[in-house]
């Protein structure tokens, strides 16, 4: 299994090496991989003024933690400016074999960005057995008077072994919940952070994130491989700012809409 080899592999490294398996996934029931790591020791996380999210490794700063899917880096050099955090919200933990983190300067294997660490996900490989996974999850949440739905909805489909190709294809949608300041200021009707007048600055983006992608798997012969991964996805995002009580000061509204996509192809011997 690729957690069980990569279990192996961090035997071999100078760094503490820390591998957070399927089973520990399970048992957290996290639904993004963000709930994951900083559930963890020595992986803090902090907030800009933009409502960006960071992740710091032992204290190290943000833009010296490398974050990483299948080995490859998100977004390029871009994430550490943009808040990498918001990178690991957007991969569910559905289809995740297991994360690996270097606790610690790992600069000499991958770069000056590992200054701080690494976080490592992994995602799962097409089964060799065909399958059918769906995953479905809703509820409604009251915020400040107003009614959010919650959906968590998943499915993944395997073709098993044909000849010397298996292949998986999968889709998801998560609504993120918003996370407002305990601060009010006065509202401005037609606001969806209204409650008796009142506003509060939502902390976060919330909003919804769909992705979708595929998986397959070329066996050369029985020592080597070639694993291709595609993933997109789309997210769209708000938040809401209002810094004084000044009724000269109008509430900010701010949107994001991103529209991320990696491809990584592996030969493995």
């Amino acid at each position: 299994m690729e957690e069980d080899k990569a279990k192996e592999e961090a035997k071999l490294e100078s760094q503490q090496t820390m591998i957070i398996t399927s089973e520990d996934i399970a048992k957290k029931q996290a639904k993004s991989v963000e709930d994951i790591i900083f559930s963890e020791t020595g992986v803090s996380r902090t907030v800009d003024a933009m409502g960006r999210v960071t992740v710091s490794i032992r204290g190290a700063e943000p833009r010296h933690t490398l974050i990483l899917i299948d080995g490859q880096p998100v977004m390029g050099d871009f994430a550490k400016y943009s808040g990498a955090g918001d990178e690991l919200q957007r991969f569910g933990t559905e289809n995740v074999d297991h994360i690996e983190i270097i606790q610690g300067a790992a600069s000499a294997k991958y770069g000056s960005d590992a200054i701080g660490g690494v976080i490592n996900v992994i995602t799962k490989k097409a089964a060799k057995t065909a399958g059918l996974q769906v995953n479905v999850e809703g509820r409604r949440a009251k915020h400040d008077g107003d009614i959010f739905p919650y959906q968590n909805v998943f499915l993944r489909a395997d073709s098993g072994q044909i000849g010397k190709v298996r292949a998986a294809v999968y889709g998801s949608k998560r609504e993120i919940m918003p996370i407002y300041s305990l601060e009010r200021f006065g509202g401005m009707s037609g606001s969806s952070t209204v409650e008796g007048g009142n506003v509060r600055n939502s902390l976060r983006y919330y909003g919804d994130i769909k992705n979708i992608g595929m998986s397959a798997t070329y066996d050369i012969d029985d020592r080597n491989k070639v694993d291709f991964n595609m993933d997109k996805t789309k997210e769209d995002m708000e938040r809401y700012v209002k810094h004084s009580d000044s009724g000269m000061e109008p509430q900010q509204h701010f949107k994001r809409a991103v529209r991320p996509q990696y491809v990584s192809i592996v030969l493995q011997g």
